[in-house]
């Protein structure tokens, strides 16, 4: 039997249990979180971990804005799941620790800075994100041209967010390189071109599920698709079924014909026949949030290959687990 090993590393401090971790991985939402629940009384010299003994004068050794760092995995082989800081400390028993990923860092300070002409977002993100902290605009995205705006006194995270209303996402993923994982900023499109693909099939390493496989003819959904010219002149057009579920696209100086054919095309896209749903595997193989999850071994539905859109990660005394929630399906085959 494999044995479940954990590391955390947390400011200056390190130990190596914990009651139970859940992080949360979306490409839909700026920030990652991870809460991690330890026993009250952990300590780590003597030292009270997270609460300090007030009647003595001794503070407790975590403080917020520490950085975390967690890893899990199976014998000796540990993954990194997790880097960012600690949020917030809930006393109790046990103690809870919520902390968010390196979004905390630019949700602080305060930017005012216009924009009275067209700029491109890596322009922008140069401009905005502060030293120390990577960021990667992939090909294609650093020559989007953004309108012209001004900022005042916001922080780089809500600047980040109001991109997302203009079809530009922004998260962070861990890349890890030669033994050693970072946190880097994406941004552009939904999915980072530069993901793994990994196998999970029935039966043998997923679980679990809640996956409902659908035809696309079954499907419900609206694509509303905006155009924004150089003044500011909005073009919108909608296509698809009226009580379905609606997706928003934005596009920058379409034309009506143009904006029309993205819409036909992001339908065709999203209706498709596939899975959709949840399902629960191991600890490993491991996999994030944009990477490919190819599943296979259902006798009654063909096999397919679906970008990951969340990512549930459960470690602790009831085991290790992973759920991902498969979103589009980037290619099916027929083998069993």
């Amino acid at each position: 039997m494999l044995k479940l090993i954990s590391h955390i590393t947390l400011g200056k401090w390190a130990f190596d249990y914990v009651v139970n971790v859940v992080v949360n991985q979306s490409i839909e939402t700026l920030t990652d979180t991870c809460t991690i629940t330890i026993p009250r009384k952990l300590q780590w010299n003597g030292a009270a971990i997270a609460m300090g003994d007030s009647s003595i004068g001794e503070e407790p050794i975590l403080k917020r804005g520490d950085k975390i760092i967690v890893q899990c995995g199976y014998d000796s082989v540990l993954k990194t799941r997790f880097i960012g800081y600690l949020k917030d400390i809930k006393s109790g028993v046990p103690v809870t620790l919520t902390c968010e990923d390196s979004m905390f860092l630019l949700k602080k300070g305060s930017i005012t800075k216009s924009y009275p002409a067209r700029h491109t977002l890596k322009q922008l993100l140069t401009d905005i994100i502060p030293a120390g902290i990577e960021f990667v605009v992939p090909d294609g995205a650093d020559l989007i041209y953004l309108q012209p705006v001004n900022y005042t006194k916001v922080t780089p995270a809500k600047i980040l967010e109001e991109l997302k209303g203009d079809g530009i996402y922004s998260y962070f993923r861990n890349i890890t390189e030669n033994g050693v994982t970072r946190p880097v900023l994406y941004s552009g499109l939904a999915y980072w071109t530069n993901r793994k693909e990994r196998s999970f099939k029935f039966g043998y390493n997923i679980i679990n599920d809640d996956l409902t496989y659908k035809r696309a003819e079954d499907i419900s959904l609206k694509v509303t698709a905006i155009s924004i010219s150089r003044d500011n002149k909005k073009i919108e057009k909608s296509f698809g079924d009226d009580d379905g579920e609606v997706r928003t696209l934005h596009f920058f100086e379409l034309t009506e014909t143009d904006l029309e054919q993205y819409a036909k095309r992001e339908i065709e896209r999203l209706k498709v026949t596939g899975y959709y749903g949840n399902f629960t595997t191991f600890g490993v193989p491991s996999i994030e949030k944009g990477d490919v999850a190819t599943i296979t071994g259902n006798q009654y539905h063909p096999d397919g290959s679906y970008l990951a859109k969340n990512l549930k990660i459960e470690f602790g005394i009831k085991g290790y687990k992973q759920i991902p929630t498969p979103d589009t399906m980037i290619n099916t085959t027929t083998g069993k």
